[in-house]
């Protein structure tokens, strides 16, 4: 059986752009590397066909360890949550100030983008947990995924 660390770097260099030098069996995938959404997703199929390994538990696990491409439930929700004092507080503007129609609309723009910086500042998203290159390595030698996510590194 190929070296699972070796094929993980290939893979990584090769199909992701990552340098080499930053592949470290210590690098984390996601935190270090970049290595989130389809991109993670992509790299377990390819495992999986090159070595056989089970992933099938990582998949309740997944929003442990990475985020889904596109946007999240929670993301929208917020969204939603804030256009409507983003809007308010951009009608109160535009009518104080007596600004035009594109202004107005550009400061509502810039009123809802600082609004969900704001509210992601004080409530963040829960952070993702750590997944080394080992860490995976150590996962294809024992053939699948955990089903407790404490067990990966």
């Amino acid at each position: 059986m190929d070296d699972p660390l070796a094929v993980i770097t290939d893979l990584l260099h090769d199909e992701h752009g990552i340098p080499v030098a930053k592949l470290s069996p210590t690098a984390r995938l996601g935190h270090d590397l970049g290595v989130d959404g389809d991109d993670a997703s992509d790299l377990f199929q390819r495992l999986h066909e090159r070595f056989g390994t089970n992933f099938s538990a990582l998949n309740e696990q997944w929003p442990e360890f990475f985020h889904n491409e596109g946007g999240t439930l929670r993301g929208f929700l917020l969204g939603l949550a804030l256009m409507v004092p983003s809007t308010a507080l951009t009608v109160w503007i535009a009518t104080v100030f007596d600004l035009t129609t594109h202004i107005g609309g550009l400061v509502g723009v810039v009123t809802f983008f600082a609004l969900w910086l704001c509210v992601g500042w004080l409530l963040p998203a829960k952070p993702k947990r750590h997944l080394t290159i080992e860490g995976l390595a150590q996962v294809i030698r024992d053939g699948a995924w955990p089903n407790d996510s404490t067990k990966v590194r």
